[in-house]
């Protein structure tokens, strides 16, 4: 996560930052986005949901002169992540065992399928920006879906 930070602060030179108020800023990229610093949001919404802060809001933290490591959630922490595995994790045990020498005769088969009511299909329907292949009449010369068997046109 660290080098992540230190991505999105090179990513950042040259953005410029608008302060609105103590806690608000705007960030202007590509995109403007709003970051509002007091309730650690900002509008690309990144930081809401990881709970690291997205390139825009490490931006307005360093702009601003505040510290960035106190805006990013505790569960990034090296301390949480050493708490977490502190206490002894024990398998659990299972009344079942399996043999997997191979000689085992239980052979795995397809589900069961049941056939579909109704007729099926005689065209496939072409899914949204599929190109279909344009065939040439015999009869009327033409290229459509069609041909010299299947013609409509009077002769």
């Amino acid at each position: 996560m660290e080098k992540k930070l230190v991505d999105s602060l090179e990513l950042a030179k040259s953005w410029d930052v608008i302060v609105a108020s103590d806690t608000v800023l705007e960030v202007h990229s590509s995109i403007s986005f709003y970051v509002d610093i007091g309730r650690q949001t900002c509008s690309c919404h990144e930081w809401q949901l990881n709970g690291f802060p997205c390139c825009h809001a490490v931006h307005a933290l360093r702009s601003s002169g505040r510290d960035v490591y106190g805006f990013i959630d505790p569960f990034f922490h090296v301390d949480c992540f050493r708490e977490s595995y502190k206490e002894s994790v024990y398998p659990v045990p299972s009344n079942e065992r399996f043999d997997f020498d191979g000689a085992s005769s239980s052979v795995i088969k397809p589900p069961i399928t049941k056939k579909q009511p109704g007729r099926n299909k005689k065209k496939r329907i072409p899914s949204r920006g599929e190109n279909v292949k344009q065939i040439k009449c015999g009869k009327c010369l033409k290229y459509r879906n069609h041909n010299k068997k299947t013609c409509k046109a009077a002769i």
